[in-house]
């Protein structure tokens, strides 16, 4: 055998690697692909608000810490300089500082508090049977992480408002008309939805959404099962393709 023929084989043989490495890779990238296909699918979102509703939060929250710095200014540096240039400091009353300086903290715990409660979305997992519940974080109101209850966990807190949504708005929960709260399992404070004029908008499954929010309701909700005819993932409609 000649060195041309050893180079030869070495050269196919180096060919081979890496053509079955782009294979593997390849294949890998396509399961990889079609899990997420998969995943995505088994989750349904069933409430999603408007992006407008953060509006509403992001400028509160901004009011209240412009509000908080000026009460902390006036007790802190405003007041005291006063005093400084009187003869007699205590002819100047600080209560109104202080009533005030407490009402802006009160305030700014409020407009924290309010957007990790205001849901953002609402979605069902199909596979796990959970709800994955969005909210908004701070400092800039943007929507959170999901986090995930189990179906029955996550109710409408007050039972009247079930009953006003039964009877007077024949189950559609978009005839609600402001916030309702939310009673999650395992959360000190409630979670509320803001329902507006444009919530039928918002509302993308009412019944579902509903029977997985009324309590005793849970072990009712049935998911639509797939089919078993799985549809064709991506890599065989790729390699079809192909072969026309």
């Amino acid at each position: 055998m000649t060195s041309r023929h050893v180079r030869a084989g070495s050269i196919f043989k180096d060919v081979s690697k890496r053509a079955n490495f782009r294979l593997l890779s390849t294949s890998t990238s396509e399961q990889e692909d079609e899990a997420k296909e998969i995943k995505e699918s088994s989750i349904k979102t069933l409430y999603k608000a408007n992006p407008s509703k953060a509006n509403f939060p992001r400028g509160l929250l901004a009011f209240s810490t412009v509000h908080s710095s000026y009460w902390a200014w006036y007790v802190l540096d405003f007041m005291p300089t006063i005093q400084k240039t009187l003869e007699d400091p205590t002819t100047v009353d600080n209560t109104i500082g202080y009533f005030g300086l407490g009402l802006s903290v009160f305030m700014s715990l409020g407009s924290m508090m309010y957007p990790k409660s205001l849901v953002n979305e609402i979605a069902i997992d199909e596979t796990k049977r959970v709800l994955q519940v969005k909210t908004f974080t701070l400092p800039l109101v943007t929507p959170s992480p999901p986090i995930e209850y189990e179906i029955g966990n996550l109710v409408i807190d007050s039972p009247n408002d079930v009953t006003k949504i039964l009877t007077q708005y024949n189950g559609l929960m978009s005839g609600f008309s402001g916030h309702m709260a939310l009673h999650a399992e395992g959360k000190k404070t409630n979670l509320l939805i803001n329902f507006k004029e444009d919530s039928h908008e918002e509302i993308l499954d009412n019944e579902l959404l509903l029977k997985t929010l009324t309590p005793g309701q849970s072990k009712d909700v049935k998911i639509v099962e797939k089919s078993n005819v799985k549809s064709e993932p991506k890599s065989l409609k790729k390699k079809r393709k192909i072969r026309r």
